[in-house]
């Protein structure tokens, strides 16, 4: 009689969740909400850099029009003010993660989840 070694079921879409157990998702929620949030600030830069580059763009291209002027000085300065807004996020997160204690030593996330019984 012949025994088929059968390989387990996995998920290629995400394999570093391979050998994980039950205790270990709060260190994973955190992870993944501090990756996320981490994308949604790069996005947000990359987003006010072109912005910036756009407003510099049509300040040049303006030939001389007032009121093409004062678009692209007001473009300009609200890129300024949406960097501004994202360092100013990024900062409160981070002060946000320290207070409530989820960055332990060393920087490493870590939640604690507290348990019902």
């Amino acid at each position: 009689m012949t025994i088929l070694l059968q390989t387990p079921i996995t998920n290629p879409v995400i394999p570093r969740l391979i050998g994980k157990k039950p205790g270990d998702a709060p260190a994973l929620i955190a992870q993944f909400f501090s990756s996320l949030i981490g994308l949604l600030l790069v996005i947000g830069t990359i987003w006010a850099f072109m912005q910036l580059l756009l407003g510099a763009f049509n300040w040049i291209s303006s030939g001389g029009d007032k009121g093409k002027i004062e678009a692209a000085q007001q473009k300009i300065l609200h890129a300024i003010i949406g960097l501004v807004l994202v360092f100013a996020s990024w900062s409160i997160f981070l002060v946000l993660l320290k207070f409530l204690g989820i960055v332990g030593p060393g920087g490493q996330l870590q939640l604690i989840l507290p348990k019902l019984f």
